[in-house]
């Protein structure tokens, strides 16, 4: 990516922020939680569910606000405004004295976490060439360490519940991001689809300068053929260059309005649409959040001396082989990685079950219950984890994008808030081995259907994709 203006570095890396805030938000509460329930003087199974709880609801209605939000305004300006939640969510959730003060705030923090899910991945989607998308890195970061030796530290005199500082520590980068988006340019997408070709090629000039080709950038030939009904691809940067000269008809209205809702069950999309919704919503069937929310409760029943440290490695394995990931997405391809991160992550819970079920000294039984957890981390982290998010906007029409990707971003988040409903009532019903038995059955379910209806998208043409994705069901 050496060569390319410092303007797409700073829009990528700004975006990217929404990324980090919003998985720290998701796992914050991992290591933690027991000491806010203290602190707040609420019990386990009421105060500390209803905390999950709240970032939950909070986020599947931003995921489903923040598509129109992205459609009306742009996806770097509706990006910038979501900051203010993320900001206020943090600052709520430190200050809490009483449970329903805390409550608000995981709502707030939730409601721009689940905006941050949508808007991160369609802005980098629609800024930069194909070949630069594997930045969308959706990792679950769970925390700052708890076990420091003590629960509180000294500032200005004062005691301050370390817990607070956690989530104190989400201000800063949704303040930096909120600060540098409004250095970024606008999508050129959405300029082109909303008539403002002046701009677009402005936007463009910034963020690729000379080496913009129009096949690095499927999403722009998309945006442009349904603004000018011609190809981008065999007009070449001809459209854009005389809008940048005058010769543009800025502000054009749009020939069709934006679709609604109804729109996305028409025939014609059934078949991108099924995909587009198992992908985010097979992600959480497949047991995830069971471990970015309960991993300190499960290696405690398993028996693991040091739970919290446990929960940390789950991090620090899920961020480092994200990254992994992002060098394998354009080797590997899309397909083959998601199948193998599904079936791999069944093996594991499988794995992990069996362990659970055979007689086995306590202390093996932690040891193997880490091995099996981390693994399945990785091979989380190499497909269900990153892919459904990188993957929705290049399958999508332009058309539906906002509407589209909204919906399908609130099945991940809904399905999200029943994992995190129904897993302490399997833990304590089921235990560890039959709760995992349930999710390794579904991860084989994801796995096939993956290996039914999965496309290989990587760098392929717009049309290729449409070909594969707009025909009807049969």
């Amino acid at each position: 990516m050496l060569g390319w203006p410092p303007s797409l570095y700073l829009s990528a890396a700004s975006s990217l922020l929404g990324s980090v805030l919003f998985g720290y938000h998701l796992g914050v509460l991992n290591t933690c939680q027991s000491h806010v329930e203290a602190d707040l003087n609420t019990s386990h199974e009421g105060g500390g569910a209803a905390m999950v709880a709240g970032l939950l609801v909070g986020a599947t209605l931003g995921s489903l606000l923040s598509g129109r939000l992205a459609d009306r305004f742009g996806p770097r300006t509706a990006s910038a405004m979501n900051t203010a939640a993320l900001l206020a969510g943090a600052a709520l959730s430190l200050g809490a004295r009483q449970l329903p003060a805390m409550l608000l705030g995981r709502a707030v923090a939730g409601l721009g976490s689940g905006a941050a899910s949508v808007l991160v991945p369609r802005y980098l989607a629609e800024i930069a060439p194909v070949f630069v998308n594997v930045g969308i890195l959706s990792s679950y970061i769970i925390g700052l360490p708890y076990e420091g030796g003590t629960d509180s530290v000294s500032l200005m005199g004062h005691d301050v519940a370390w817990w607070r500082i956690m989530f104190a520590a989400a201000l800063g980068p949704a303040l930096l991001q909120g600060v540098a988006l409004l250095a970024c340019p606008e999508s050129p997408v959405w300029l082109l689809r909303v008539g403002q070709p002046a701009r677009a090629a402005k936007a463009l000039r910034r963020l690729h300068g000379r080496r913009f080709r129009p096949q690095d950038y499927p999403k722009l030939q998309q945006a442009a053929e349904a603004a000018a009904g011609s190809p981008l691809a065999a007009a070449g940067e001809a459209p854009l260059l005389a809008a940048e000269q005058g010769g543009g008809e800025e502000g054009r209205a749009h020939e069709h309005p934006l679709p609604g809702w109804s729109a996305l069950w028409h025939p014609r999309y059934r078949r991108v649409m099924t995909l587009a919704a198992a992908l985010p919503l097979l992600q959480q069937l497949s047991g995830i959040n069971s471990i970015v929310f309960f991993s300190t409760e499960v290696f405690e029943q398993a028996g693991l001396s040091s739970p919290i440290l446990g929960s940390i490695a789950v991090g620090a394995t899920n961020l480092t082989f994200t990254i992994v990931a992002a060098f394998l997405m354009d080797r590997a391809g899309r397909r083959p990685l998601i199948i193998c991160s599904f079936a791999g992550m069944g093996a594991c819970l499988a794995t992990l079950s069996a362990f659970m079920l055979l007689p086995t000294p306590k202390a093996l039984e932690g040891a193997a219950s880490l091995a099996c957890i981390l693994a399945y981390m990785v091979f989380f982290a190499i497909g269900a984890g990153p892919l459904p998010f990188l993957v929705l906007p290049e399958i999508l029409p332009q058309e539906i994008m906002g509407t589209a990707q909204a919906f399908c971003t609130s099945l991940n988040w809904s399905s999200n808030i029943l994992i995190g409903a129904t897993f302490p009532l399997m833990l304590s019903t089921l235990g560890i081995a039959g709760s995992y038995l349930v999710y390794a059955a579904l991860c084989a379910f994801s796995a096939a259907f993956m290996a039914r209806r999965m496309v290989e998208t990587n760098q392929l043409p717009v049309e290729h994709i449409r070909a594969l994705l707009m025909g009807t069901d049969h």
